[in-house]
C-alpha cells in the first residue's frame, strides 16, 4: 500500500462502542479531538458538529456533549434533523461543510438511516469525509451506523430458521459491520450473524467506553478503558445438521473463523511489512475506504 499526502487519504474515522465518560471528560473523547489537531495544518479551534438525529433525547445529549467538547478546547455546534427534508436544509448542509469534526451520537440506527441515508448531508458527509476534510465519529448507534451494513434491534439473533435480512448502513467503513455496547451486552451471537450473513465484511465488536480510532493511510489504535473484538468470515464455512434424536433442533457450525482481541493500547500500521499473513486481511479492511459492490 503507498503511502499518500494528508489531502490525498480519507480522513480520521473514530468508532465508540457507547457509554464514553462525557462528564469529566474521559480519555476516549480527549484522544478523538488529539488526534483531530494532530490531523489539521492549524491550531484554531476544532469545529465540532454534534449529530444527535439517532437519539430520542437530544437535548439531554447535547447538555452533556456540549461542555465536553468546550473543555477540551474545540467550538461545538448542534445539528438534529427529524425528518429528510430537514436533512437537506441549507443549515444543516452548512453546518457539516465548515465541521473538522462530525460527531454522530448515540440513539436508534435504523432512525438515523431514515432521516440522513441517501439524503444531500449523506453524501456531503461521505465527499468531505473521503477528500479528507472531515473527521467523523460515531459512538454506539453512531458507530454501527457507519460501516457497510449495521445490526438492528436489541435481540441475540441466533442461528437458527431462515437468514436475517441485512439492514444497509452509511457506508463510510465499507469493509467492515460494526456492533456496540459489546462485551456489556453480549452481543458476540448478534455479530457473529451479521458476519456470517456476509464474510466479505470484518466484524468490529466495540466495547464501551472505547474507540477504535482508524487514520486511513497510516493506522488504527485503540484507547479507553475495554477492548475492540475483530471477527473475520473471509474463510468461513457455514454447517448445519439436524440434532441427533431430536426432529426440530439443528446443530450449527461456522468453521474456519478468525477472532482478534484488540485491548486499550493496541496499534496496528497499515503499512507494516513484517505483518504476519493472518493479519494481512485485518489490515486491508480497516484501511479500505472502497466499497466491496454488493
Amino acid at each position: 500500500m503507498e503511502s499518500r499526502g494528508v489531502s490525498e487519504r480519507a480522513a480520521l474515522l473514530a468508532l465508540i462502542g457507547g457509554n464514553e465518560d462525557r462528564l469529566t471528560p474521559g480519555i476516549v473523547l480527549r484522544e478523538l479531538i488529539a488526534a483531530c489537531q494532530r490531523d489539521r495544518a492549524h491550531s484554531a479551534p476544532l469545529r465540532v458538529v454534534v449529530l444527535s438525529t439517532a437519539s430520542g433525547e437530544p437535548d439531554l445529549l447535547w447538555s452533556q456533549y456540549e461542555p465536553a467538547f468546550r473543555a477540551l478546547g474545540a467550538t461545538p455546534t448542534w445539528l438534529d434533523p427529524r425528518d429528510r427534508e430537514a436533512a437537506g436544509a441549507a443549515d444543516a448542509l452548512e453546518a457539516v461543510r465548515t465541521a473538522d469534526l462530525l460527531f454522530m451520537t448515540g440513539g436508534d440506527q435504523e432512525r438515523l438511516l431514515d432521516v440522513i441515508g441517501d439524503t444531500p448531508l449523506h453524501a456531503l458527509i461521505r465527499e468531505r469525509h473521503r477528500a479528507g476534510t472531515l473527521a467523523v465519529a460515531g459512538t454506539s448507534a453512531g458507530a454501527s451506523a457507519l460501516g457497510a451494513h449495521m445490526p438492528v434491534g436489541d435481540l441475540n439473533e441466533q442461528f437458527a430458521g431462515p437468514p436475517q435480512a441485512l439492514h444497509r448502513a452509511l457506508g463510510l467503513m465499507p469493509a467492515l459491520v460494526i456492533d456496540q455496547h459489546f462485551a456489556q451486552r453480549k452481543r458476540h451471537a448478534r455479530l457473529l450473524q451479521l458476519v456470517s450473513l456476509d464474510p466479505r465484511r470484518l466484524g468490529v465488536g466495540l466495547d464501551e467506553d472505547t474507540a477504535l480510532l482508524i487514520q486511513p493511510g497510516i493506522g488504527a489504535r485503540v484507547v479507553g478503558s475495554g477492548a475492540v473484538t475483530l471477527i473475520d468470515g473471509a474463510r468461513v464455512s457455514d454447517r448445519r445438521d439436524p440434532a441427533p434424536g431430536a426432529t426440530d433442533a439443528t446443530v450449527v457450525a461456522l468453521e474456519n473463523l478468525a477472532f482478534y482481541l484488540l485491548p486499550a493500547g493496541t496499534s496496528l500500521q497499515f503499512e507494516e511489512p513484517a505483518a504476519p499473513p493472518h493479519l494481512q486481511r485485518l489490515l486491508q479492511a480497516l484501511a479500505s475506504t472502497q466499497a466491496l459492490g454488493d
